[in-house]
């Protein structure tokens, strides 16, 4: 079994220096968005996973003939 280490210092924005929410496995900084820890010392910005607001099915798509 895996145990992830816990560091007891604090972590802060690459871009303004504030201090980073903890929640889930990412790092939040209210102003530049979500980071993620890469190994000790390197935070990575998290990607955009933006969905669609409403996808059209493949027959929504097609144009009326009529």
């Amino acid at each position: 079994m895996f145990e992830r280490e816990v560091h007891a210092e604090t972590t802060t924005c690459p871009e303004c220096g504030a201090t980073l929410v903890h929640e889930r496995d990412l790092l939040i900084c209210k102003e530049h968005g979500a980071f993620f820890a890469y190994g000790p010392q390197l935070l990575v910005r998290a990607p955009h996973t933006a969905k669609p607001a409403n996808p059209l099915l493949p027959w929504e798509t097609r144009a009326r003939r009529g």
